[in-house]
Order: structure tokens, then C-alpha cells, then sequence
């Protein structure tokens, strides 16, 4: 180091003594101040949060019959989840497989990413009396786009099975998870930090019972989701594109 880089932290260390703990304890309080308000919007206006309805509503008219799988109905959100998910939209229903009988549970969620990028089910299960038999592990999906002549996509997934013993008998299911910003389908290790707190974020859970011995790839959730994926990416893509850009130059259409 230079004697005029030694200078220079010596001048910004003495500055920092001459405030005194107090001042610097102020500091640390305003800076802290100034991130938390851009993470929760506090000084956001009120239209931009219209940026999200497109968004919201493609959440909400996912349709219930896709391909051989149907759905009888859209289960209500609890007002509780809703609260503390934070989530502005949340699709939730059983699919069945008309051909095989197999049911797969569908959670979808929309809002900004500081509260979609949390809660994961590695967390939340727990919370509910399931035990996580072991660490969430990755897992890619190949599926075909909508339109058939374009490329194949990768989706990536986080995975885990999770156990509850019960008077009637052990449950044991397999959960996959994943985000999309509309940049595809990623499940990064830290998605907090990798979505910051300011973006439209979907996040989507595909639950299936998961018998003892039965492997990921096995899973009757990932049969779903091959024919659910080209679906979600048609509808959302374009609402995450408007949600962004709304929000982004601070011009939203109400409708």
C-alpha cells in the first residue's frame, strides 16, 4: 500500500473517531433506514403496485384442464398465507391424471420478489410437522415451448422429500420448486440476493405423494409439469415483461 492510500485510511478513520459512537450509531440507523425503504417500498407511489395486476391475473386464470390432468376447482386462499406470503396473486389446486389417477398440488404465487424470494418449503414444511428427510436438492426439467418449433427449455428446480406421520399413517411427499422473473425457471441456492427485492416474481411448488424408494425423476409431479410449464411460460412471460417495464419507467395501464 502507498503512503498515500495509508493517508487516506488513516483520514477516514480518524473521521469516524471524531464523530464519536453516537454519530455513528446514527449513521448505521439512516443507511439501514434507506435500504429497508427501498426494499419495502415506502416511498413508492401507489400505481406502481397496479404494475402488478397483469401479472396477478394470468396467476389467477391458470386453467384447470390441461391436457389429461383436471382440476375440480381453485381452493381460496387462507387470508393468513395471503398475509404472510405477501404474495399479490395465489393459484392453488389438485390436478388429476384422468388416464392413471396420480394428483398433483399446484402452488403458484406472484408479487415482488423481497416476498416471493422467501418462504421455501425447506422452511415452511417444517412449520407444518413435516420432517425434511434430506437437503433440498437441484434438478433440471427438459420440456418442449408452447410452440413445438422452438428450442427445448430447461427448468430448474429445487427438490425435497417431506414426511409427517399421522394417526392414519406416514405422508410422504415430494416438493419441486422454482422462480421465474421472466428469465425462465431458476432455483438459485440464495434467490433473496439473487432477485433483490424489487422485481415481479412468480414462484411455483409441484407437490406429489412420493413412495418409499421412488427417485425425483420418477415423480408424478414432473409428468405434470411437462405439459404445465409451455403453459405458465405463454401466460407469464408477457405479464412479467409489461410488470417490469411498468414498473421500471413509472407508467402503468390500470387495466
Amino acid at each position: 500500500m502507498t503512503d498515500r492510500g495509508i493517508t487516506q485510511g488513516s483520514t477516514v478513520f480518524g473521521l469516524f473517531r471524531s464523530l464519536g459512537p453516537f454519530w455513528i450509531a446514527a449513521f448505521v440507523v439512516v443507511a439501514g433506514a434507506i435500504v429497508e425503504g427501498y426494499w419495502s417500498f415506502r416511498w413508492q407511489s401507489s400505481d406502481a403496485e397496479l404494475a402488478l395486476n397483469p401479472l396477478a391475473q394470468a396467476v389467477e386464470q391458470v386453467p384447470l384442464s390441461i391436457d389429461v390432468w383436471k382440476a375440480n376447482e381453485v381452493v381460496p386462499p387462507d387470508p393468513r398465507v395471503v398475509e404472510i406470503s405477501g404474495a399479490r396473486a395465489i393459484f392453488n389446486t389438485t390436478y388429476r391424471d384422468q388416464t392413471q389417477g396420480d394428483a398433483v398440488t399446484i402452488y403458484l404465487l406472484a408479487g415482488w420478489s423481497r416476498d416471493i424470494a422467501v418462504h421455501t418449503p425447506d422452511a415452511c414444511y417444517p412449520g407444518a410437522g413435516f420432517v425434511m428427510e434430506t437437503s433440498p436438492q437441484p434438478f433440471t426439467v427438459s420440456y418442449s415451448a408452447q410452440d413445438v418449433r422452438g428450442p427445448t427449455r430447461q427448468a430448474e428446480f429445487m427438490t425435497a422429500v417431506f414426511t409427517k406421520s399421522e394417526p392414519t399413517g406416514v405422508t410422504r411427499l415430494r416438493v419441486f420448486w422454482s422462480w421465474n422473473d421472466g428469465r425462465g425457471w431458476r432455483a438459485p441456492r440464495f434467490p433473496r440476493w439473487t432477485y433483490g427485492g424489487r422485481r415481479p416474481l412468480v414462484k411455483l411448488y409441484l407437490v406429489a405423494e412420493s413412495p418409499p424408494g421412488q427417485l425425483p425423476h420418477q415423480s408424478s409431479a414432473l409428468r405434470f409439469g411437462a405439459v404445465l410449464l409451455p403453459i405458465l411460460d405463454a401466460r407469464l412471460e408477457p405479464a412479467l415483461s409489461s410488470a417490469l417495464l411498468a414498473h421500471s419507467s413509472g407508467t402503468v395501464n390500470p387495466r
